[in-house]
């Protein structure tokens, strides 16, 4: 599947805004059953931050590992505007290996033939290795959010659903007791 995005997506938001929007699509895939449970926490962090960090508990065992900083790039009644820049999803088969990685973490370091550090590594699941054409650059107009890396990874529980140990379970993960303040 090619994720097509716009990078008006990735504009400025409210933080209010942007966490309604969270919660919507997560709970939109616990209601659709392909999502178990999540332990997702925003987190203030120092330098005008926010970070997103957790994991997705999905159908066959399929665990997807997020970790998102937000800018905090100025205020309005008191809700910070707040924009994505840092990201990383990882989508993994529980006792196997990792299915897919978008990520922007390589800041300073291009890969030949990449334009900038947006990519997406592709794995053989059943043993983790990674496929030798990967990393894939996507690049700044095109790279998810986490709401196409949920569907991405849907469709591939589709298409790969009968080669699953536990096709029809979720891992466990560790349910958050409390989410911390978000004071800022």
């Amino acid at each position: 599947m090619t994720t097509t995005v716009s990078t008006d997506r990735h504009r400025p938001n409210r933080f209010s805004s942007y966490t309604k929007i969270h919660e919507t699509v997560i709970r939109q895939f616990i209601d659709t059953g392909f999502i178990g449970s999540e332990n997702l926490a925003f987190s203030p962090q120092p330098n005008r931050k926010i970070r997103l960090k957790g994991e997705i508990s999905c159908l066959g065992e399929i665990i997807i590992s997020v970790d998102k900083m937000l800018d905090i790039l100025d205020w309005v009644d008191d809700d910070a505007i707040v924009q994505s820049r840092w990201y990383a999803y990882n989508a993994s088969v529980k006792n196997h290996g990792n299915i897919l990685r978008y990520d922007n973490q390589d800041f300073g370091y291009l890969r030949p033939g990449h334009l900038d550090e947006h990519h997406r590594h592709s794995f053989d699941w059943h043993d983790g290795h990674e496929y030798p054409t990967s990393p894939t650059w996507i690049g700044r107009d095109q790279w998810p959010v986490l709401s196409d890396v949920i569907f991405e990874i849907q469709d591939w529980y589709w298409d790969n659903r009968i080669l699953l140990p536990f096709p029809d379970s979720y891992s466990e993960i560790e349910i958050r007791k409390n989410p911390p303040s978000l004071e800022l």
